[in-house]
């Protein structure tokens, strides 16, 4: 009997002992899995943090107005996959569930970003199909016909001009460009001033309608007249060193009803920096 015993013993420890190799590595499988599942999320996350830039930009030239960030960050209620109160998992091993509840809650809000970034879209779009003139007229694609161009300076309130030595607002991009290289119109409108201006040089002002305006400053050459009409992309001129200009760039400015906007917001085809 204490023989029969003994090997029940040693055959139990050894049974238990299986288990717990297995366990182990079950949960080792589980941490992997988690670990992957987390890093998904974090792509998937920063993938939608772009893509609602974008969207907004969309909206903007779409005349909707732009979503309250706090809005994407709404949550989606309580954790839908595990529960402390009801799943044995948290007995067994309360951190590893912990983690993956917040895996879960994690890709619920991710979808209901995605859901809503879907029907912003869906709108925004709607939108520009609606009042498809109206959007040519919005000034929204980089005024230069250049790859080999950037943003040299930027919209800021407390610049300080590389010639007068001075902090002013520059209520504008500079963007750098190759002289001659094309500057053309970002949006369809009418020319309502071709000529020079103190500091500005050689100047295309186009008025788009509906309160925007832009603006094309130290220009090489002109190549419009007040008055004439213009498609979204006709060239109105070169890019030059006119005005105050250090160096061949287009001093590039848009107006929403009479007020300097950062153009970046408004640039649909991306820009180089």
């Amino acid at each position: 009997m204490m023989a029969s015993a003994f090997v029940a013993t040693v055959l139990g420890r050894q049974d238990a002992a299986e288990q717990l190799a297995r366990y182990r590595a079950e949960n080792r499988q589980l941490i992997t899995s988690l670990q992957a599942m987390e890093r998904r999320s974090g792509e998937f996350s920063r993938a939608l943090d772009d893509l609602s830039a974008r969207e907004q930009r969309f909206r903007l030239v779409a005349g909707l107005p732009l979503l309250d960030p706090d809005v994407y960050s709404v949550g989606v209620g309580g954790p839908g996959g595990v529960s402390p109160a009801n799943d044995a998992f948290f007995e067994v091993a309360p951190d590893l569930a912990r983690e993956a509840e917040d895996v879960v809650v994690d890709i619920e809000q991710l979808l209901r970003r995605a859901d809503l970034l879907g029907s912003s879209l869906t709108e925004a779009a709607d939108s520009v199909g609606t009042h498809r003139e109206r959007y040519q007229r919005i000034p929204s694609i980089w005024p230069v016909v250049s790859d080999d161009s950037w943003i040299s300076s930027g919209f800021s309130y407390n610049r300080l001009h590389p010639v007068l030595g001075l902090r002013r607002p520059h209520t504008a991009v500079d963007i750098s460009a190759d002289f001659g290289t094309p500057v053309i119109a970002a949006g369809a409108g009418r020319v309502t001033f071709a000529g020079s201006k103190a500091g500005y040089g050689r100047v295309v002002e186009i008025d788009h309608g509906d309160g925007y305006q832009s603006l094309y400053a130290h220009l090489g050459r002109i190549a419009v007249r007040v008055g004439a009409p213009v498609r979204r992309g006709d060239t109105l001129g070169e890019v030059g060193v006119s005005g105050t200009a250090t160096g061949p760039n287009l001093h590039y400015e848009i107006l929403v009803d009479g007020r300097a906007v950062n153009p970046v917001g408004y640039f649909l085809d991306g820009y180089r920096r």
